[in-house]
């Protein structure tokens, strides 16, 4: 398996961190929609946990893939069920479905910079979309409860 194929099962599919100092350089950033400013290493691992614990079966799966001799353009398909609580908005049970593009950037025989593309904006609106059928529905709920009481 390589660098590439290790960086999608392990790191971003499976959470799996363990041997990540095969997969990352020492020095290594992550760049995302929701992190402009980078991550570390440890940062990464930080953000992995936490986005897979809101989306526990979000998954990524490889649609194309431009490879160089010091780079690789990713393109990539992400899905997912928020099941958790992610940034402050609890479970919705909302699907996510995006297609987005990864370009890693290699040393040697590790990566050490990644720059993530997608659409996030689309991405938090389907997560926050069934927010007000629910709170709605429970308003509805409550009002029908209290008018059969009175």
């Amino acid at each position: 398996m390589n660098l590439v194929d290790r960086y999608l099962s392990e790191l971003l599919n499976a959470g799996d961190f363990t041997r990540a100092t095969e997969i990352l350089t020492p020095d290594f950033v992550f760049f995302g929609p929701s992190n402009p400013q980078g991550l570390d290493a440890e940062g990464f691992r930080l953000f992995i946990k936490e986005t897979r614990a809101a989306f526990s079966n979000k998954q990524f799966v490889e649609l194309d893939r431009i490879e160089g001799p010091d780079r690789v353009a990713l393109r990539f398909r992400m899905t997912g069920t928020q099941d958790g609580t992610f940034h402050g908005v609890p479970a919705t049970g909302a699907t996510i479905d995006t297609e987005g593009c990864d370009v890693i950037y290699t040393r040697g025989d590790r990566i050490r910079e990644v720059h993530a593309y997608f659409d996030l904006a689309g991405t938090i609106q389907r997560i926050l979309m069934p927010l007000p059928a629910k709170i709605i529905g429970g308003l509805i709920g409550t009002l029908f409860s209290q008018a059969r009481k009175a």
